[in-house]
């Protein structure tokens, strides 16, 4: 009655995403299911040469692949308002679940072992994502302002329903600015691992591509540098929103999503869980990608593969806003909610339970 969590949900989601038939295809790995995916050919297994319908390609492989990870490494720490650093075991299933941040170290030894998985994918081209500033989303709310003029952290890190007022430094949950600061300084270092990855492979002859995701939430964060210009380094520039976004009213940001009890009165980037986007972020995250592969020559074609369509390649921002219901229809009983999912986890322990992400 108490504890509404899938049970089994990592399990439950490999089943519908990794390879399930034949019965040894069930050890496949995301990597390894790539690799096989790779080297299909598109023969044997249809009429004539083809199979399922498609022609055989004699160059096969797979066209685009996208590695995006590393924000589990230290997703955690904002989940669970603790910091605790990576140590011996932090490569072992189980054992690494009592670690909330992997030291860069440690991230590094094994990216080394993603990269040569990724390396051995018959691929045209990879796209590598930098791991996001995991303090931005809005699970773990600033609070007691900056901690001093022109920073770009709070004071303390809490709960998105705790107010400043409420908040009680000996009661409640938190992290200290420092430790916030401490935690991105381990991302800066993991995303700096990423890019001499992609630059080793580059000077080897690899397509690879490096997506600065984290430069892109760093240019929607809200509270961190939108409404602080004294926070502002001298890099930063406000994301240019899409047109459809941009003339939503409110128009979205990154604070936590809130209702009026009619429309969205706040938030509209991230969604209910305060650490994944909405759809509308999700398309922000598209559009990215989107212009990388252009830029790798990969084509876009229209509807059941006809057309080229020419640059530039836009998501329909139109048609997404239509069906993101979390951007233009929120449950009216969203900001209310708060409270309740607040007295809940304060007493239940609510989010620890329904926030576990493995690594």
């Amino acid at each position: 009655v108490v504890r509404q969590v899938v049970t089994n949900a990592g399990e439950r989601a490999a089943l519908r995403v990794l390879p399930t038939r034949p019965e040894a295809a069930g050890a496949l790995t995301q990597l390894g299911a790539a690799a096989l995916l790779g080297e299909d050919t598109g023969e044997g297994g249809g009429a004539g040469d083809r199979a399922g319908g498609r022609d055989p390609d004699p160059d096969h492989g797979i066209e685009t692949l996208i590695v995006f990870l590393g924000a589990n490494n230290a997703l955690s720490s904002v989940i669970g308002l603790r910091v605790a650093w990576s140590g011996e075991g932090y490569d072992d299933l189980e054992r690494k679940k009592e670690f909330t941040v992997w030291r860069p170290e440690h991230f590094e030894a094994e990216l080394r072992e993603v990269a040569a998985r990724v390396h051995a994918v018959r691929a045209r081209h990879v796209i590598w994502c930098t791991v996001p500033h995991v303090t931005i989303a809005p699970i773990a709310r600033g609070v007691a302002g900056k901690s001093e003029p022109g920073s770009a952290y709070f004071a303390y890190y809490t709960r998105p329903w705790i107010s400043d007022s409420d908040f009680d430094v000996r009661r409640d949950p938190h992290l200290t600015g420092e430790e916030a600061r401490a935690v991105d300084a381990a991302v800066d270092q993991y995303n700096d691992a990423l890019a001499e990855v992609v630059r080793k492979a580059r000077t080897g002859g690899k397509d690879w591509y490096l997506l600065d995701t984290a430069g892109l939430m760093d240019r929607l964060a809200s509270r961190r540098y939108a409404e602080d210009e004294e926070a502002r380094p001298q890099w930063w520039r406000p994301y240019p929103l899409p047109p459809e976004v941009q003339a939503l009213a409110p128009v979205p940001n990154s604070h936590f999503l809130l209702s009026d009890g009619h429309r969205r009165a706040d938030g509209g980037l991230f969604s209910l869980d305060g650490v994944h986007p909405t759809t509308v972020g999700y398309g922000i995250l598209a559009q990215e990608l989107i212009d990388v592969m252009r830029l790798a020559g990969v084509e876009f074609r229209g509807p059941l593969g006809k057309a080229v369509r020419p640059d530039p390649v836009r998501v329909d921002f139109a048609r997404l806003v239509r069906r993101d219901t979390l951007v233009n229809r929120p449950p009216g009983n969203l900001t209310p909610g708060l409270g309740i999912v607040g007295w809940a986890d304060e007493t239940l322990d609510l989010v620890r339970r329904a926030l576990t992400f493995d690594v």
